[in-house]
């Protein structure tokens, strides 16, 4: 069942508006056109009790160009090393925002879009469309298609499809904060994901083709452990980019489990590569629930193309150019454990 709700304006006076994708057993996601935003996905614990799984913005004031909390980022999520790359057969300057290098696309990043929406009863999904103009530097455009569906096994799908009109890069992530225990300290939930490479970061402080084991270190989650142990006393937070091994043939890479709530979330991707990330400015940003978070309250599995990649043969290319498409597909799955 899907129900849809004004949850205010833009700065601009355009209606923002969520929908709610519901099943049959009274589970529900959220998604926001501002942004194509994942907003809430609500899901039932080991005693049957309804509870959100991911951290949101109260309004669209603390949405609007101020927060990647469940935002669909594109169209090239994470960074590219000085904003520079090679498409069309020539070096390509970008837009530079986080100096010295683009991070998700300045001021093309999706989460500040507004989208358009047409909704499909029957399989429960919402599509949101947005034509991308592209950011200085790119100079072109690509249709871009972000199509939600929320299922009776508790599973949401991010089905992404990007058409571009020239050669460019296309490598769109979803920047969820997930906190299966409610909303507090993340860091006592278990890990696993199944990847024995970080990929190496070189000049700009982003990946440059190389890899870096992590068997016996801090960034090893292999074989599942908490956040706070894997972490200890020498990490006081993760931003770091795993090479996947892409050994399971239904794509599952990862496993997020909750002791306190029994709920356990397991990832599928078709990606290269996934960014574990623990936001530590929870408690600075003003939250849906309205509780101060506190500085480790959540954790983001972004599913994507190897960051910098572009620059790096090693990786997946992330470039498509005229008469291609990007398709790929991102689930994350809730049951109980």
């Amino acid at each position: 069942m899907i129900t849809t709700r004004v949850f205010g304006k833009t700065s601009r006076g355009e209606a923002v508006r969520l929908y709610k994708l519901e099943n049959s057993r009274g589970e529900y996601a959220e998604l926001c056109d501002l942004g194509a935003v994942i907003h809430s996905i609500v899901t039932r614990d080991r005693w049957g009790r309804l509870g959100d799984n991911v951290l949101g913005c109260p309004d669209v004031e603390h949405m609007e160009g101020k927060s990647f909390k469940g935002a669909t980022i594109g169209r090239c999520a994470n960074r590219i090393a000085f904003g520079r790359c090679r498409l069309h057969g020539q070096e390509v300057q970008l837009e530079v925002n986080e100096a010295p290098n683009i991070l998700h696309s300045a001021s093309g990043n999706y989460a500040f879009k507004l989208f358009s929406a047409s909704i499909d009863p029957i399989k429960n999904s919402v599509t949101f469309s947005y034509k991308d103009p592209g950011p200085e530097g790119y100079h072109d455009n690509v249709d871009v298609k972000v199509t939600f569906t929320f299922d009776d096994t508790s599973a949401l799908t991010i089905h992404y499809e990007l058409t571009p009109e020239r050669e460019t890069v296309l490598c769109p992530t979803n920047h969820a904060y997930f906190n299966l225990s409610g909303f507090g300290d993340a860091r006592d939930m278990w890990l696993q994901l199944l990847s024995t490479n970080r990929a190496h970061r070189g000049a700009g402080n982003v990946p440059d083709g190389g890899l870096d084991p992590v068997a016996g270190t801090a960034y090893d989650f292999f074989i599942p452990r908490t956040l706070r142990s894997a972490m200890g006393d020498t990490v006081k937070g993760y931003d770091d980019f795993y090479v996947l091994d892409r050994i399971r043939k239904d794509n599952l890479i990862a496993e997020l489990y909750s002791p306190a709530t029994g709920k356990v979330m397991h990832t599928f991707t078709d990606m290269q590569g996934a960014i574990i990330y623990t936001p530590t400015n929870c408690d600075t940003r003003p939250d849906k629930s309205g509780i101060t978070l506190p500085p480790y309250g959540a954790v983001c599995i972004e599913c994507q193309f190897v960051p910098n990649a572009v620059n790096c043969p090693e990786f997946d290319s992330p470039v498509f150019g005229p008469g291609q498409k990007l398709v790929t597909e991102t689930v994350y799955k809730f049951g109980v454990r």
